[in-house]
């Protein structure tokens, strides 16, 4: 009988942390703006997304992370790092007008990452810190060379 109830036991324990076990979902590139523009039913008829929690990402590029307690979601992938900074800026965007409307969604992260089958366990999954300007192309340039 003992063995039963541990049994028993440790299976609700396995299925409650997989329950709470952070969820990962891919979406194209397109999806971000379409997110904004689409009704909630028409953009998952559109955008199915894939679950990517237990297989991990097959694309290398840069993509646009959107973090909210043990949901995650991608889009990408992006080739062109200046290209992933608008997209993001976008994604904030509309990230700010939920967050006005559900302030519940404040704890709620955008950011972008790099993944490369090339990583290592230091770098996997490295945030592009957007912020610093020495990293925006167009506030570096040298504009008295013309």
């Amino acid at each position: 009988m003992k063995k039963i109830l541990l049994f028993a036991f440790s299976l609700i324990c396995g299925s409650v942390l997989h329950a709470q076990q952070e969820k990962v979902i891919v979406f194209p590139v397109e999806a971000i703006v379409d997110g904004a523009r689409f009704s909630k039913q028409k953009f998952n008829e559109t955008y199915p997304g894939i679950d990517v929690t237990l297989y991990g990402l097959s694309d290398e590029g840069w993509y646009v992370r959107y973090k909210h307690e043990l949901l995650t979601y991608l889009y990408g992938p992006i080739d062109d790092l200046t290209f992933a900074r608008r997209q993001k800026k976008i994604m904030e965007e509309i990230r700010l007008s939920i967050v006005l409307k559900n302030p519940s969604l404040s704890s709620s992260t955008v950011d972008i990452i790099r993944f490369d089958f090339n990583a290592t366990p230091e770098n996997m999954g490295q945030v592009e810190d957007v912020d610093n300007p020495y990293l925006i192309p167009e506030l570096t340039e040298d504009k008295d060379k013309e």
